[in-house]
């Protein structure tokens, strides 16, 4: 395996370990799984700056399609996190509207 080869591997890697991090959100919290992710996609990087300044992209070519549809992937499992806690939020401040209502109108029939 080529020194191109196995770096484009670990990339691989650690973008699906990053993604698995995600997958456990909800088993674990966010702010542990958070930080797990972060410091993955920051070695990510670094590897891929390394690669940018070593090869040429005609040689980056190659395996840009499967790094691609890994990158789109984590960015999918961000936007679900989002949402799914957006959807939280709505809920409890319905139900804080809900409550609200009903002390005013315990207060009303006072």
């Amino acid at each position: 395996m080529t020194q191109l080869e196995s770096k484009i591997e670990k990339i691989k890697l650690l973008l699906l370990e990053a993604d698995k991090e995600l997958n456990k959100i909800d088993s674990e919290g966010f702010d542990i799984i958070f930080p797990k992710v972060k410091k993955l996609l920051q070695e990510s990087q670094e590897n891929k700056s390394y690669l940018l300044k070593n090869y040429t992209m005609l040689q980056l070519t190659n395996y840009n399609k499967e790094l691609t549809i890994l990158t789109k992937q984590i960015k999918k499992s961000f936007d679900d996190i989002i949402e799914k806690k957006r959807k939280e939020m709505d809920r409890i401040s319905f139900e804080m509207k809900s409550i609200q209502n009903r002390k005013k109108l315990v207060n009303y029939i006072r």
